[in-house]
C-alpha cells in the first residue's frame, strides 16, 4: 500500500477514535481479503473499509463501486 493509502487509514482511525470508537486491529488479513480497520463501538464490532478518492468527481463516501 502506498503512503497515501496508509495516511488515509490513519486519519480515518483517528477520526473514528475521536468519535468514541476503540481501535482493535489494522490491516487484518485472512484468506478472503483484508479489512482496513476493525473497531469497537460499545458492544458492536465495526469493520471499516477506507477508500481514498483523488477527486470529488469520483463520488463521495457513500458512492457505490460498480465493477
Amino acid at each position: 500500500m502506498n503512503n497515501t493509502g496508509q495516511d488515509a487509514e490513519r486519519l480515518a482511525a483517528i477520526y473514528l477514535q475521536r468519535q468514541g470508537l476503540k481501535l482493535l486491529e489494522t490491516n487484518y488479513r485472512c484468506r478472503f481479503g483484508e479489512i482496513d480497520l476493525i473497531m469497537q463501538d460499545g458492544k458492536e464490532i465495526v469493520f471499516v473499509e477506507v477508500r481514498l478518492r483523488s477527486h470529488a468527481a469520483f463520488g463521495g463516501a457513500a458512492a457505490k463501486h460498480h465493477a
